[in-house]
Parts: C-alpha cells; structure tokens; sequence
C-alpha cells in the first residue's frame, strides 16, 4: 500500500528515513544532520555488533527472520506459514 500522492515524497526521501527510501542515501542523510547538530559520528564499522546492527530485512517481510508469506497469528501466538504450491513459488520469487 502506498501513501497518498502528496506524501510520497516525504516516505522516498533518505533525510526522513522513509520506508520508501533508497537505504544507499541513509549515510549522507546521516551525516548531514551530524552537521548541522554538531555531532561527530563514530564508525560503528568497528564495532563488534556491526554485522547485526547492518543486517536488513526483505522489504517484503513483515517481521525480521520470518518469510515473506508467513502469516502470523497474534492472538493464538502461531506463524502460519503456505503450503500451496503456487504460493510458494510467488513468495520465492
């Protein structure tokens, strides 16, 4: 779902860190407002929590480390995950 017409510049733009925008411009984004707020950045390439802190999610799931497909069931506390075969091959894709 997309937002409204109006809107969807402020979701594409990486200064907002919009859910539409392109990650590649989160770093200069970053560090514009490290600018002009004085801040200095540390490099959290060194730190030892790096390869987690840089893991991403498939904009198609959900909820980080499930499928995108699987449904979860809140209330019953349950994934639900496709077996149809179709879907599965829509979801691999």
């Amino acid at each position: 779902m997309l937002p409204r017409k109006a809107l969807v510049p402020y979701y594409t733009d990486a200064r907002n860190q919009g859910y539409l925008a392109d990650p590649a411009g989160f770093p200069e984004a970053r560090l514009e407002l490290a600018k002009k707020y004085r801040c200095i950045l540390p490099d959290i390439a060194k730190d030892e929590l790096f390869k987690m802190v840089s893991t991403r999610k498939d904009p198609r799931q959900i909820f980080f480390g499930l499928a995108p497909g699987w449904v979860v069931n809140m209330a019953d506390k349950k994934i639900l995950k496709p077996t149809h075969e179709k879907l599965l091959e829509y979801y691999s894709s």
